[in-house]
């Protein structure tokens, strides 16, 4: 049976050198599947038993990369840090300002402009070298190899200038702003990767570090990692749920929000089961663990989100693919045009200077700059309108959407349960909601709110109170004895139910069962509006919930959503599972969403977008986040994503049409190194402008 294996890699700079990972490793005999993602530095291996975890280390080392076992608590260290960019910057600024406005006397500051550019080239440009040589080794170029050949041949060749004469120009500056430029793009990369990472994991946030576990007969504090399957547990109001578990004894009011999406606490007793993450809101339970660490749903949730995010290509990949074939042909080209002019005019200088301009006007920054560019503006106009902009992965695929698929509560909903109807099994309503009140005042979790709101009738005093945690209040009210709670909290008290098994909160009077109440949330006010507006673009709205069935129902007749697009009681991966049978009949598929629970389908959606009151995982999986909990901001969201990816798009393009006209100019020998550097900078200039259009989208 196949074995899964999680590594954490270290040294990759580019979707290539992913890509390069996962070709070594597959040709490791009993490796079945190999899958590196970028963004979170993480590599999934499918592999044969026999394989040990050193042996794909080794293969990974080998490839001029680093591994260990994955860690979400392991510190990351960042290539192309802050303080890389800052020396660059800081070194670059005077070589620019002496070569722009003293150009008459750069042979004079030569050894200075040198001293100064040094520290750039071989300093702060390190990891490209590194890059540049594993790359080389691996017989992989890529865009990594283009920088270090032109910032390199520019910056040798002045130096040559000096060594050999006081004639010909020197090229100083366009090797150091050459690598200032790249690390630019590369530090804002390496930013948004950060986040990906953190965003797995934030899960172990929904779990206690510390647990109350049964051990030679007593509860004692433990490490969470010490849980195994059969421990015995405690768990007490104010705490989360550290293991899936059964409860053995003892009864709890549990919000399995973070999981569920549901906010509506729900009563838990013996034999009924318990989900790591989820919180006890009121009473306590013992309850013995069925599954820890990996094997709890929380964490399959995460592993779900990782396996979905791995799948997905990044549209920075385009411009790797493109280097694939590009950085080796600029290479050729270069040689093949020094010796070419070398046969013609027997000038070694004049050849070299030839080749030195092919390397710098092919050298990639302006293809480094377009995406995080884009992004940068895109997100500055987004925010805007309370839109966060996260990633660029999804924008390649999304230029059109089919279908949007709505997640019910904190999505649609306010997240607060209210009583929406009662079924009257006995006596008078207004008499039955009167105790009610009145007894619902003596407890404090979100359904007796709910419950207080709906009816605040006249106030009575109750005597003899009881509340029971996890179970709900018992007391006298005018001589009368009268009990609410859950069903099963009123049938161990011996109430007759009378057919009212079925509502989550039944009141009592008198030994009887005489009113249940049916619980539901809020619709926002801008829900319906935002479906109208998405449905007159074309959009097909699907609404998808953990909730029950009638409740979700009436949500969607709310907001005017068909019935036949409406699924109920779905579990996170069955949220996910819509998302790819949407996707497998053609359509793109954006999926809107706040709680983990929505994480599996967010991640595996063509667009994810979170409201702002999502958990942190839920936040991350996503691409675009609603701060503002406002869903009209919904099409604002996909127009301005829409146009960052046609952004990049024409980026890239702008890049390539570049080097297009200029590289034959420079073949041609008709192309000076100093306009090379400016033409390249003019490339770089264009990316930027044409991004910051992006700030007046309408």
């Amino acid at each position: 049976m196949a074995e899964r294996v999680r590594l954490k890699i270290t040294g990759m700079t580019c979707a290539a050198c992913a890509r390069r990972i996962e070709k070594v490793v597959s040709k490791v005999d009993g490796v079945l599947e190999s899958q590196v993602n970028f963004a979170t530095e993480k590599g999934e291996f499918q592999v044969d038993p026999s394989v040990s975890v050193e042996r794909l280390i080794e293969a990974i080392r080998k490839a001029g990369f680093d591994a260990h076992k994955a860690d979400a608590t392991a510190p990351h260290r960042e290539i192309y840090t802050a303080a890389r960019l800052w020396l660059a910057v800081v070194f670059s600024l005077p070589v620019v300002a002496i070569s722009m406005f003293m150009h008459d006397k750069t042979h004079e500051l030569g050894w200075l402009l040198f001293a100064l550019t040094l520290p750039v080239q071989f300093g702060a440009g390190l990891p490209f070298y590194r890059s540049a040589w594993s790359a080389t080794l691996a017989k992989a170029p890529n865009m990594e190899t283009l920088i270090v050949l032109g910032s390199t041949a520019a910056f040798v060749y002045s130096v040559a200038v000096l060594l050999m004469s006081n004639h010909g120009n020197l090229y100083f500056e366009a090797s150091a702003v050459i690598i200032t430029l790249i690390l630019l793009g590369k530090r804002i990369e390496e930013t948004a990767k950060r986040r990906a990472r953190e965003a797995l994991a934030s899960v172990w946030t929904l779990l206690p570090r510390r647990i109350m576990v049964e051990r030679n007969g007593e509860y004692v504090e433990s490490e969470l990692g010490e849980a195994r399957i059969g421990d015995k547990l405690l768990v007490r109001a104010g705490d989360r749920v550290p293991v899936d578990g059964e409860v053995v004894s003892g009864a709890a009011w549990i919000e399995e929000s973070a999981l569920t999406g549901e906010p509506v606490p729900v009563s838990k007793g013996e034999g009924e089961r318990a989900i790591a993450g989820s919180i006890v809101t009121d009473g306590a339970i013992e309850l013995i663990a069925t599954a820890v660490g990996e094997d709890t749903l929380i964490q399959q949730v995460a592993n779900a989100v990782e396996t979905a995010q791995a799948s997905k290509a990044a549209l920075q990949r385009l411009a790797d693919r493109i280097s694939a074939v590009f950085v080796p042909a600029i290479i050729v080209l270069a040689l093949v045009s020094v010796a070419v002019w070398f046969l013609i005019t027997k000038d070694a200088a004049k050849s070299i200077l030839t080749g030195v301009s092919v390397l710098v006007i092919a050298c990639p920054c302006a293809l480094g700059l377009a995406a995080p560019i884009a992004i940068l503006t895109g997100t500055a106009r987004a925010s805007r309108s309370g839109i966060v902009v996260k990633g660029i992965e999804a924008l390649e695929r999304v230029r059109r959407l089919d279908a949007v698929v709505l997640d019910k509560t904190g999505t649609l909903t306010a997240g607060n349960p209210v009583v929406v109807d009662t079924a009257l099994f006995g006596g008078d309503l207004e008499a039955n909601l009167a105790y009610a009140s009145a007894l619902e005042k003596m407890a404090d979790h979100p359904l007796a709110r709910a419950i207080v709101a709906y009816a605040p009738g006249v106030v009575k005093s109750v005597e003899n109170v009881r509340i029971v945690p996890g179970g709900g209040a018992m007391g006298e009210i005018d001589g009368v004895g009268v009990a609410i709670g859950s069903p099963r909290f009123l049938s161990q008290i011996g109430i007759e139910l009378n057919g009212a098994a079925d509502y989550p909160v039944v009141l009592a009077v008198d030994g009887k069962a005489s009113l249940g109440f049916v619980f539901a949330d809020e619709p926002t006010p801008e829900g319906a509006e935002a479906i109208r507006r998405l449905q007159e673009a074309g959009i097909e709205l699907y609404i998808c919930s953990g909730d029950r069935r009638e409740a979700v129902m009436r949500m969607a007749e709310a907001v005017g959503v068909s019935p036949e697009n409406v699924l109920a009681e779905m579990l996170p991966d069955q949220k996910a599972e819509l998302v790819r049978t949407l996707q497998a009949q053609g359509k793109k598929v954006a999926f809107v969403g706040d709680g983990i629970n929505d994480a599996p389908a967010l991640a595996s959606a063509d667009l994810g977008i979170a409201v702002g009151a999502g958990t942190g995982l839920a936040a991350e999986s996503a691409d675009l986040i609603l701060l503002n909990n406002d869903l009209r901001s919904l099409p604002i969201a996909l127009r301005v994503s829409r146009a960052m990816a046609a952004t990049i798009r024409s980026n890239l393009g702008l890049a390539f049409l570049y080097n297009a006209i200029a590289i034959p100019i420079a073949l041609a020998g008709r192309l000076d190194p100093m306009i090379a550097a400016g033409a390249m900078s003019l490339s770089s200039l264009s990316v930027v402008f044409n991004a910051l259009r992006l700030l007046y989208l309408r």
